[in-house]
């Protein structure tokens, strides 16, 4: 089981899989073929979510759609979302981007490795992390 962050999962559903590093790409495959699971934060999504709506991104499919497909989907999770997530997000206080805030939060609650190219995430050394 991983947590993704956003730019990952944003490659993974829009093709562009030459962007994704060698291990965070197995590892959405394995998700592809049911073989692993991916939590796939609330935060991710509300930013895809917004993303999409100012044009910055272009979704296969409407989010809507996207989100229905998710959330219906066995090989993906979406996570907790509660207040035990922002308590562990607001010891953070060196990480200053709000959502990598909460997508930290939920690697650590969930005790999963985080897929994420951030380095400012990866030189935290808060939540182990997964990318090349």
């Amino acid at each position: 089981m991983f947590v993704t962050d956003t730019h990952p999962f944003v490659h993974h559903v829009t093709g562009r899989r030459n962007r994704l590093g060698r291990r965070a790409l197995n590892i959405f495959d394995s998700v592809k073929r049911g073989r692993e699971t991916m939590i796939v934060p609330f935060t991710v999504l509300e930013e895809v979510m917004l993303l999409s709506e100012i044009g910055r991104i272009r979704l296969p499919l409407p989010f809507r759609e996207l989100l229905v497909s998710i959330r219906r989907a066995e090989n993906f999770d979406l996570g907790v979302n509660d207040t035990d997530l922002l308590l562990e997000a607001a010891t953070f206080t060196t990480i200053r981007d709000p959502y990598d805030r909460l997508i930290i939060a939920q690697a650590r609650v969930t005790g999963v490795p985080l897929i994420t190219a951030d380095d400012n995430i990866h030189d935290s050394g808060l939540v182990r992390t997964v990318w090349d």
